[in-house]
């Protein structure tokens, strides 16, 4: 089990690479072992492209000694056709005699079925091998299946003292994070696939929203309108209108799996009154204004703190069913 268990680790790492390129498919890491040793590997590096598994195959040069060796891989293999055959029955075409799989697909495509295909078939599956870290690396593509709605993950700054904007009448706008924090906010737009704003965010602050400083992915751009008719017809946003389930529908409907709520506090506190959150990250500049506009309350204790020189990064997590 403790071999297990290291060979697992290996494979999240591998499907760790896939984020931001792999969705809406889900972040899949491939290990083939032989006698102790990794004698292929590989992971799902973009929607439409291979599969962890195959990649890890096709990796291995003598393909001889996959009759004798273990795969270990996050996620049960697929059973059905996509845009890429099933990989249970590429294993089986193999003659891999053992599978190692991390937790079961959620998808009602999958969702048992490549376990019990390849048992049927003779090969010797192991279940959940570090079974909460894989349902962690995968919890966009998890919630997405079970509750029909993309992972969101809410985020504003805030000064010291508890402001999120300056006064709508203010002459001048100003930064309240540092630049460390600024590339952080654009890894974790290269790795989400959606931002989300409200109508005046959009209108007061015309904001860009792009990834400009860390990797080359840019999340898709949408804009909440609720029941007013955008007067900006900008074709690199996206409008939505209705409610807030109006809104998560349509997102799905789009197969967008994750969504970094950056709007301003009336927007975000929709989703907090609404309950309809995953994350949060509150970051906090080294500055205090005179007044502003208050930022929304959370009350829970943070799952970890950062400090980026002098600036603050609290993250907090509800809990994934």
């Amino acid at each position: 089990m403790i071999a297990d268990e290291l060979w697992m680790k290996r494979a999240l790492q591998l499907a760790a690479l896939g984020l931001g390129k792999a969705q809406p498919n889900p972040l899949v890491g491939a290990v083939i072992v032989h006698n102790e040793r990794i004698i292929g590997e590989g992971f799902h590096q973009q929607y439409g492209a291979p599969h962890a598994e195959v990649n890890a195959i096709n990796a291995v040069v003598n393909q001889e000694l996959l009759k004798k060796s273990t795969l270990y891989v996050n996620l049960e293999p697929c059973s059905h056709y996509g845009k890429t055959p099933p990989c249970a029955s590429l294993i089986i075409e193999k003659k891999i005699p053992k599978v190692v799989v991390g937790m079961s697909d959620p998808n009602p495509q999958v969702n048992g079925k490549g376990i019990k295909m390849l048992r049927d078939a003779g090969v010797e599956v192991v279940e959940n091998v570090l079974h909460s870290e894989c349902l962690k690396l995968n919890k966009r593509f998890i919630t997405w299946h079970r509750n029909k709605r993309p992972y969101i993950i809410l985020k504003w700054a805030q000064t010291k003292n508890g402001y999120m904007d300056v006064a709508q009448n203010a002459p001048t706008k100003y930064w309240i994070t540092n630049d460390p924090l600024r590339v952080w906010v654009h890894k974790l737009r290269n790795e989400e696939q959606a931002i989300l704003i409200g109508y005046n965010t959009l209108t007061n602050d015309n904001p860009q929203l792009t990834n400009r400083f860390y990797g080359s992915n840019q999340p898709r751009r949408f804009v909440w309108c609720e029941n007013r008719k955008p007067d900006i017809t900008d074709s690199s946003f996206s409008f939505l209108y209705g409610n807030i389930e109006d809104i998560l529908d349509q997102l799905y409907t789009l197969k967008i799996q994750s969504v970094v709520v950056e709007g301003g506090k009336k927007t975000l506190n929709r989703f907090l009154e609404a309950n309809l959150w995953d994350e949060a990250y509150i970051l906090t500049g080294n500055v205090e204004w005179e007044c502003g506009v208050e930022t929304p309350k959370l009350q829970l204790v943070p799952e970890n703190r950062i400090e980026f020189e002098g600036d603050l990064i609290e993250h907090f997590v509800k809990m994934l069913n």
